[in-house]
């Protein structure tokens, strides 16, 4: 699709979803910023939104939904609502093109093939929604049971919470810190004591010791993108353009704040999108555009 059709569907889709309302709308950049209200699972959701033409009448779409408290203030435990905020978003508007393209289908035949595109790739959304509505009946998409396999029979527990589409990721690293915590110690009843032959001795760590090993490590640019890379492959296993396209960009958005003079807006920047430089370039300058306006 072109980056006009979808700006203009997207601008349609928000609305209709209950909760967001879209603060800015910048067709020339194709630009968005939605705000998610307080619900019962978190304080809002702050949601950017950036609209590329990578090609003729392709365009990709990149969102993210974190919360407006940031992960220090309950952020990190969202019960699935910033994932739910993107699929809502991407499934309204992907809807709202398929019924254009269905309409001009039988209006014209020159761009039949396109068409043909089109309307299968929204049947491939529409079938994979409704593999989503028969997963959801499966064992493993029940929290209550996938709570007590993890406490009780800890190795099935983890399967189930690994498969489960329901449970945020956040939650998922609870349960499972939770779950070891309780399998050890039903486990190691019987804490071993040192014999009284045996000597326990605590050896200081030096600095001389400590500044070595910093030395050693990589440099702060060198790790951060080593996250990114692995960010990337998570989000996009097997499109390793998209890996590359979105890596280079977080990189040089990454040098583009740090020749920003530290202020109270780049930090809160920083805090809010730790590892989302693009989101915090454009929110930075936004806030800029905003303050020079109001002065």
């Amino acid at each position: 699709m072109s980056k006009e059709k979808v700006f203009k569907a997207m601008q349609r889709a928000i609305p209709t979803i209950k909760g967001l309302t879209i603060e800015i709308a910048d067709k020339l950049q194709g630009r968005f910023i939605v705000k998610a209200g307080v619900s019962l699972y978190s304080w809002g959701e702050n949601i950017p939104i950036q609209l590329t033409e990578i090609s003729e009448n392709r365009t990709r779409v990149n969102l993210t939904s974190s919360p407006k408290t940031g992960n220090m203030f309950g952020g990190s435990s969202d019960m699935g609502k910033n994932r739910k905020n993107i699929e809502d978003i991407l499934f309204n508007t992907s809807k709202i093109l398929s019924d254009e393209n269905e309409q001009l289908s039988t209006e014209t035949i020159l761009d039949k093939p396109l068409m043909n595109n089109q309307v299968n790739n929204y049947q491939t959304v529409k079938n994979s929604n409704l593999m989503q509505t028969n997963n959801s009946s499966s064992w493993y998409e029940k929290k209550w049971l996938v709570i007590i396999l993890c406490i009780i029979f800890f190795p099935i527990g983890l399967y189930a919470l690994w498969k489960n589409t329901i449970i945020s990721k956040g939650w998922k690293i609870s349960i499972i810190i939770i779950s070891l915590i309780v399998f050890t110690n039903f486990n190691n009843k019987k804490p071993t004591q040192p014999t009284p032959n045996e000597n326990t001795s605590t050896v200081p760590i030096q600095p001389e010791m400590a500044t070595e090993e910093q030395e050693k490590s990589p440099t702060q640019k060198e790790a951060i993108i080593t996250k990114l890379k692995e960010k990337a492959k998570r989000d996009w296993p097997n499109d390793y353009t998209t890996q590359e396209f979105w890596v280079n960009q977080q990189i040089d958005d990454y040098e583009y704040m740090l020749s920003i003079e530290n202020n109270s807006i780049k930090a809160k920047a920083e805090k809010d999108w730790p590892l989302d430089f693009s989101t915090q370039k454009f929110w930075y300058n936004e806030q800029i555009d905003a303050q020079e306006r109001m002065e």
